[in-house]
């Protein structure tokens, strides 16, 4: 009998309609000191985190989003820009960390197992970054392996990806918070040109950099105790960040439980949207990929169940794969040896077999074992988001749902 969403293993699918009845629209609300309170959103403990709250979360009203126009895709880069809002605090009034310090897993006594971290697997190094940090600071620029990276996370959209970027000058950029914000998404600033740059659009869309693309690297949304188990050698970021902030306490709500804001039936927004697509609850969890200019949304619960997702992005074959030691989801172009593959779960935990080949692969692209073996599947850019979120900027993304 089909799953609810749709897809068998091994098929392949290109759309897929939930056959779940669409949510009612609910009304954008600004979220005052007085709702806050009530929604039980409270708690921040230390001075400095209200007046953050307080500045963050309310608005004095005078802007808001204008509908797109009839027939637009939503996403043009005028259209964006026109629909700018304040989120509240000033430019840089949250800071970013720019001098990030890092501990050895074992003194990162500050997290619990089931804490969330952004883990970065880049250049034969491991790092965690703890969403108790982030939440309160939004960009951490860092430099991996001599490089520079800006590792980004938006709690009003639960996204998180880094990047990479060069002005038109060849100089590396590094990233500030606007205050600003588009589609409730966090609006970076760069400092070497001062252009704006939607997190999730990864594109700048005011300023001389206007039109330019970010290199977008993943990141894996998981635990402590998953990261840790299976990266023991990691480097955590610090809470010595040099700024009073009571750590630990989030603003927004709990991943563990989940509540708050972040809560999946919780439909409230605190800031408005260009498009509002009710065909899934505002705060599912997708996983959003993005290969040349397609878009594919898929959401992340029915990869935990399947396990393996195969889709098709443009002219590429692409597998969403599960893997459980970080009980998280990758992309890959699923394409080794010249053919195209049909992925499906093999017999053991984290492994899946090509249907034609009988290669297997693990969680991570390589192929393990078969005639492909020694082959990697190259990873294409994904990242967790919220349905509502993504909706907003991709109007024109195939979905499987």
């Amino acid at each position: 009998m089909p799953s609810r969403s749709g897809i068998e293993p091994n098929e392949m699918r290109d759309e897929l309609d939930s056959g779940a009845a669409p949510e009612p629209a609910q009304p954008e609300r600004r979220l005052t000191r007085r709702t806050l309170l009530a929604a039980g959103f409270a708690g921040v403990g230390a001075i400095a985190g209200a007046s953050y709250l307080a500045s963050r979360l309310t608005g004095d009203g005078k802007e808001a989003l204008r509908p797109a126009p009839a027939g637009s895709g939503g996403d043009t880069l005028a259209e964006l820009a026109r629909n700018v809002t304040s989120g509240g605090p000033p430019k840089d009034g949250i800071p970013s960390i720019d001098e990030p310090k890092f501990v050895a897993a074992g003194s990162a006594r500050f997290l619990a197992d089931d804490d969330v971290v952004f883990g970065l697997e880049l250049g034969g190094e491991a790092r965690a970054y703890p969403q108790l940090v982030l939440v309160w600071h939004e960009i951490v620029n860092d430099k991996v392996g001599g490089r520079p990276i800006s590792v980004t996370y938006c709690p009003l959209t639960g996204s998180t990806v880094a990047f990479r970027g060069t002005s038109a000058r060849g100089e590396a950029l590094t990233f500030g918070t606007s205050g600003d914000l588009v589609n409730s998404n966090l609006l970076m600033y760069d400092r070497e040109t001062d252009s704006r740059w939607p997190q999730i659009l990864g594109q700048a869309i005011v300023g001389p950099s206007r039109g330019r693309r970010l290199e977008e690297i993943p990141l894996q949304w998981t635990t402590w105790r998953h990261w840790r188990r299976a990266h023991p050698d990691t480097r955590v970021l610090s809470t010595d960040t040099g700024f009073l902030r009571n750590y630990g306490d989030d603003p927004y709500g709990s991943y563990n439980p989940l509540g708050g804001y972040y809560k999946r039936s919780s439909s409230d927004l605190f800031f408005p949207v260009l498009n509002d697509d009710s065909r899934f609850p505002r705060k599912d969890v997708f996983v959003g990929a993005k290969l040349a200019e397609v878009r594919l949304a898929v959401r992340k619960d029915v990869v935990r169940r399947e396990r393996a997702v195969m889709a098709r992005m443009g002219r590429s074959r692409v597998a969403f794969l599960h893997d459980p030691d970080l009980d998280d989801v990758r992309a890959y172009r699923a394409h080794a040896g010249g053919r195209a593959l049909l992925l499906a779960p093999g017999s053991e935990r984290g492994r899946y077999v090509d249907e034609a080949t009988g290669s297997v692969l693990d969680a991570r692209g390589g192929i393990v074992s078969g005639p492909l073996r020694g082959s990697e599947l190259e990873r294409v850019t994904s990242y967790d988001v919220m349905w509502f979120a993504w909706a907003a900027f991709f109007r024109d993304s195939k979905v499987l749902g």
